[in-house]
């Protein structure tokens, strides 16, 4: 490895871990947790107000307070996303598929140990990961183009197969349905609007939040008020509730590999520049069911499907600020304003930002990366009570899921017919749970088909033109070989479990 790279590495350690530099991290961290535990708030608010006070200050304790705001709300998201199945971030949403099936049984302190050390442990990979490709990866963020965006996709929706569930009919159905409601909105190649019924709402597209909400969170308190049931876990008492924080650390342990892997989905997903902070968790999710030699459970509360995407999600963060720092081109909203910051205090993107000021991208990593382990720790300090929130009469806590998710809809973005489009998804998805019809497929169908069909149209119009050779290209060769195991992967290990069940 480049010397010139390790010496900046231990000179931005220096940095964060020296007084008074350390104050700047650790105040960002809680500043960052108090926002996204708060109804209506997130760390893109608390950074945006963050700016004018900050803008005096000198490049340092901007990097070091802004490096904590981006890694502060992540696991905090998580907690939300695993008790009431509301996610307090986008890229949270993958986590209550199974985060809250384990709390409806008794064990949200068991999802909720496994998401705070797969959280701060992928973020410790993806802090490794990216000490050893920083020299590698601007000339990698630039060779990457549409074809490669494209297999992506596909890769990523070639992972459907394996949570269908029982039913491949309805599970393929579901994700057409997914790929259909995606489609609304503006043709991103005429501009022209389609499928909107001409409502001004479905002008824009539907938004991933409201839909999420309403699938998830606001199809519970449906199924919770007709259902009847007493608590949200089922159990009225916190000695009744099973599993242990130490339980779900070791899980992470148990099913090492695959948190290693989602890890590193996470870290190279992260540095792609474009893709949505939803994709990384959504991608590594379905890998750990397309692998798993017993996959039924995914979705009902397998532990595998909380480890996978909270270990890709904190390791994305980090993959994240590469293609900004390098590029100028941001993934989300966090990093937007982020780069924003930066250019205010006179730092520019680009070669000079990873040769002349090195150290101080790695003092930017480091802060993400104590920010990730505090806010891990003191999550998990609070698990125990958090977990007794399970145990409330549902008459006492459906109002507050009620106005956590009603706030979260209207904040997204501002609009409060978010809230009427969370609604009627709520209802769709409380009889998709009735009927047996999965969730899971139309969510990554839903979430992935942005990025299939926008670079679908290009490398099209690029092999027209003669400007690609679709098949000449590296990435693309190991995409289409991953997407081919992931289609045969299923039938294999169908007909493995079968032939064991026989001999048995």
């Amino acid at each position: 490895m480049d010397s010139a790279v390790l010496t900046a590495a231990y000179e931005g350690f220096a940095m964060v871990f020296s007084w008074p530099y350390i104050v700047y991290p650790l105040a960002g961290t809680l500043l960052a947790m108090i926002f996204s535990a708060s109804p209506g708030l997130n760390s893109s608010s608390l950074m945006a107000l963050a700016i004018p006070l900050t803008y005096p200050w000198e490049p340092l304790p901007v990097v070091l307070i802004f490096g904590a705001f981006l890694g502060g709300a992540t696991f905090m998201g998580s907690i939300t996303a695993i008790l009431f199945n509301i996610p307090g971030k986008a890229s949270n949403s993958v986590t209550l598929l199974d985060g809250y099936p384990l709390t409806q049984q008794g064990k949200a302190k068991t999802a909720i140990g496994a998401a705070a050390a797969a959280s701060a442990l992928g973020s410790t990979i993806g802090i490794i990961m990216l000490i050893v490709l920083i020299p590698f990866m601007r000339e990698a963020a630039i060779a990457l183009g549409p074809p490669e965006y494209l297999m992506l996709a596909i890769w990523g929706l070639t992972t459907l197969a394996a949570l269908c569930g029982n039913s491949m009919i309805k599970g393929l159905a579901a994700a057409g349905l997914g790929l259909q409601l995606a489609f609304i909105g503006y043709d991103p190649r005429t501009a022209e609007p389609r499928f909107a019924a001409g409502i001004d709402y479905l002008g824009d597209g539907l938004s991933l939040v409201p839909v999420l909400l309403g699938l998830f969170a606001l199809a519970e308190v449906i199924d919770l008020i007709v259902s009847k049931r007493i608590t949200l876990s089922g159990k009225r008492t916190a000695s009744e509730l099973h599993g242990s924080v130490s339980e779900g650390i070791r899980s992470v342990f148990s099913h090492f590999f695959l948190f290693l892997r989602s890890s590193a989905i996470g870290t190279v997903i992260g540095a792609i520049p474009g893709i949505g902070s939803s994709v990384a968790g959504f991608i590594a999710y379905g890998h750990a069911s397309q692998t798993a030699r017993d996959n039924a459970n995914f979705g009902h509360g397998d532990i595998r499907g909380v480890i996978a995407p909270e270990a890709a999600n904190d390791a994305k963060d980090g993959g994240a600020l590469i293609p900004t720092l390098a590029l100028g081109i941001p993934g989300g909203s966090g990093t937007a304003i982020f780069l924003g910051v930066m250019m205010l205090h006179g730092l520019v993107p680009g070669r000079e930002m990873l040769t002349g000021n090195l150290s101080l991208v790695f003092a930017l990593l480091w802060s993400l990366f104590l920010s990730n382990w505090l806010t891990s720790l003191l999550g998990l300090s609070l698990v125990s009570p958090m977990a007794r929130l399970s145990t409330i009469r549902t008459g006492r806590i459906l109002p507050l899921i009620l106005v956590l998710a009603a706030v979260g809809a209207i904040q997204y973005r501002g609009m409060v017919a978010d809230l009427l489009c969370a609604v009627i998804f709520g209802v769709l998805g409380f009889l998709m749970k009735r009927y047996g019809w999965p969730r899971i497929p139309l969510v990554i169908a839903f979430t992935l088909a942005p990025l299939f069909e926008y670079n679908l149209h290009l490398t099209l119009q690029l092999q027209e033109l003669g400007r690609i050779e679709f098949l000449s290209r590296p990435v693309v060769l190991i995409l289409l070989a991953l997407t081919g195991l992931n289609l045969a992967l299923p039938p294999f290990l169908g007909r493995l479990r079968a032939i064991r069940s026989v001999s048995r």
